[in-house]
């Protein structure tokens, strides 16, 4: 407990010491990550302009900007624990170490996290799904493949607590998979899984193979949203129906039965 102390009271000395600290640069994530958050980069650029411009209109704030003032605050802590590294005391440089290390990783987190409320959301992210899986090129290894994908994506379901209902499933001769569906309905699930769409690649060598040699095999996943119930209602007056008759010779029967109807929606023009 003295330690913490004495490190925390040693940091706030050192930042008002300082007077051109140098900042080292943060190794937290990849190039393109840290070149949008970067010192007048874009998205940092785009960030200071929107708190501006909330601040100008008195608005309560997004939860955007709270997450990006999260980001500065940390970034400043990290700034003034870095100064530390260079102390006598043995001890505080070491709390200093783990101070940085869990400061990176949460600047890490922010920085994604910020990142995730750019992403426009879509009506469709609280609906449920139906996933489709198909074996695609590579044989027997690309049936193996897609099974081990739906077996991921049901303990995803699992671990998000989900509910997962197989609705189809036709394996193949050694234990693989040649087309499977299921529904998947929680939380976001739609969310969080619509960008797995798409054709998956494997490269390895298959429990086929008796040579060694590496084989490319390919599945693909659809994802598909299931519609919300809705309450539609048609009014009787924008409908027209049409009833037509047989005409000719087969007797009083055949002329006085409506063998053919046709509704029209007069608004829309859809018949059927």
């Amino acid at each position: 407990m003295r330690s913490r102390l004495l490190f925390s009271a040693a940091r706030c000395l050192r930042a008002f010491r300082a007077i051109s600290p140098a900042r080292r640069h943060l190794k937290c994530g990849s190039l393109p990550l840290e070149e949008l958050f970067a010192p007048g980069g874009p998205l940092r650029t785009f960030l200071e302009r929107r708190a501006r411009c909330e601040a100008q209109l008195q608005f309560g704030g997004s939860e955007l900007l709270a997450v990006a003032k999260l980001l500065s605050d940390k970034e400043q802590e990290l700034q003034e624990t870095e100064h530390l590294l260079h102390d006598e005391n043995e001890d505080l440089r070491k709390l200093a170490e783990n101070e940085i290390t869990s400061c990176q990783k949460q600047i890490t987190q922010l920085k994604h996290q910020i990142i995730l409320l750019l992403v426009p959301s879509e009506e469709t992210d609280e609906n449920d799904l139906i996933l489709e899986v198909t074996a695609g090129v590579g044989g027997q290894e690309a049936m193996l493949f897609t099974s081990e994908m739906f077996d991921m994506y049901q303990q995803y379901a699992a671990f998000k607590r989900w509910h997962f209902e197989t609705l189809e499933y036709f394996p193949s001769e050694i234990g693989g998979l040649r087309h499977a569906s299921a529904s998947i309905g929680g939380v976001e699930a739609y969310k969080h899984l619509k960008f797995e769409g798409g054709v998956h690649r494997v490269q390895r060598v298959p429990k086929t193979e008796k040579q060694g040699r590496i084989h490319t095999s390919t599945m693909t996943v659809a994802i598909l949203p299931q519609p919300t119930e809705i309450n539609l209602v048609i009014n009787p007056k924008d409908l027209r129906i049409d009833t037509k008759r047989a005409s000719g010779a087969g007797g009083q029967h055949v002329n006085t039965t409506d063998s053919a109807v046709r509704i029209v929606h007069l608004p829309t023009g859809w018949n059927q």
